[in-house]
């Protein structure tokens, strides 16, 4: 391993240990031991993983940082691959480094592990100022076994999404409508599976912590964050209707290797009226979820607003047809904030990510550890959970929206 990479994994360690301390979670020597060792810890496995190159490096993320080291800033102006330009944009950075790609790629993926952890004790934080709780969710986050594949060994980048969409609640329910919008279109800019936690948006307006003039900045950032690619050269409209095209070649499979709903299903006559189906069921979970909310408006704050955003992340994946298996990632996320609030829901996180491990253990090992339907099915009730917390939650002044 270069010089370059441990020098940067030192400063990824670094900034974990700073956050906790300017979040006074570690300010006095007492403290600081067991958390410090803990990320130290982490660091390590991760690096342990970084040498491993994946097909989906090897296939798609390499020959991409190929392209740009040929054809420089000008690449970013062609219809490369299925990524959105903000990710692209990285890669072609990262192609003006004489050195390897794939650790700035898991150096960059683990960078945002970090901010995801912490995005997500800062919105527990408005429901709870419990130590042990924040810093139980800190490292949940970072300790997930599929966290640390997906950006360590995997050379994913889910944990950049996912920062930007949980952090983008956290500036909405702290008055901040404005960064929240621009925080949300840039999780949309990198990763289409945003759409799973950008219905929580009209919750949020239902709980009045926006006005309609501030969704004319999600449009605006958007845009803001393709003019790279358009000052490259790339037409307006390829870049702004790219999810769509990618709509467009989704595959005919019902199910790729995740734990949704249809992996439940053995035979299927007719994939496509299914799909239509499975497509509408998620839109009507969505609107009825919707009308929920409207109908206990009075009982928005932060936790409640928390509880359907699990709902959404976890709901609309699992009933969409041709769901990859990391398509999870927000919703193991928001189960383990849940799980922090509430306790009692502690099962939901272990369920989730046992739903998702054994199939990220199948792409790598080729083969199920047990039958996909026990995926889906502890997925199933990780939603049940879900519905359960958002159904009987009682508000109270302990968790009020700041």
């Amino acid at each position: 391993m270069d010089l370059y990479v441990i020098i940067a994994l030192g400063m990824e360690l670094a900034l974990a240990i700073f956050l906790l301390w300017h979040e006074k979670l570690i300010n006095s020597p007492r403290r600081f031991l067991i958390p410090a060792l803990l990320i130290v810890l982490i660091t390590l496995v991760k690096a342990s993983l970084l040498d491993f190159e994946s097909n989906d490096y090897l296939d798609f993320l390499a020959p991409w940082t190929q392209f740009f080291r040929d054809y420089g800033f000008k690449g970013l102006g062609y219809d490369l691959g299925n990524y959105n330009p903000p990710y692209m944009y990285l890669l072609w950075l990262f192609s003006l480094f004489p050195v390897n790609e794939l650790y700035l790629i898991k150096l960059t993926s683990l960078l945002f592990d970090i901010l995801l952890a912490w995005a997500g004790m800062k919105l527990l934080s408005i429901v709870t100022e419990s130590r042990a709780g924040l810093l139980t969710c800190f490292f949940a986050l970072l300790l997930l076994p599929t966290f640390i594949i997906n950006g360590a060994k995997w050379a994913q980048c889910d944990s950049i999404y996912s920062f930007f969409g949980v952090f983008s609640i956290y500036l909405a329910l702290t008055d901040r409508p404005r960064a929240s919008m621009a925080c949300i279109a840039a999780s949309l800019a990198f990763k289409l599976q945003a759409v799973f936690i950008m219905p929580v948006f009209v919750i949020l307006l239902m709980a009045k912590k926006f006005k309609l003039k501030h969704f004319l900045i999600f449009p605006a950032a958007y845009i803001i964050y393709m003019l790279p690619a358009m000052a490259a050269g790339r037409p307006f409209m390829s870049v702004m209707t790219l999810y769509f095209s990618q709509a467009a070649t989704v595959g005919d499979a019902m199910n790729y290797n995740s734990p949704a709903f249809t992996s439940l299903l053995e035979y299927i006559n007719n994939p496509r009226q299914l799909s239509e189906l499975l497509i509408a069921a998620a839109v009507l979970f969505m609107l009825l979820v919707f009308i929920y909310a409207f109908s206990v408006r009075d009982k928005l704050d932060a936790a409640l607003i928390i509880g359907f955003t699990a709902l959404l992340v976890i709901g609309i994946p699992y009933l969409l047809p041709h769901m990859h298996d990391r398509y999870f990632y927000l919703a193991g996320t928001a189960a383990v904030i849940l799980a922090c609030i509430n306790p009692k829901f502690f099962l939901m996180p272990i369920l989730a990510e046992l739903a998702s491990l054994h199939c990220y253990l199948a792409y790598f090992s080729r083969h199920y550890i047990v039958h996909p339907r026990y995926g889906g099915m502890a997925m199933l009730l990780v939603l049940s959970m879900a519905i359960v917390y958002v159904v009987t939650y009682k508000k109270t002044d302990n968790n009020p929206v700041n």
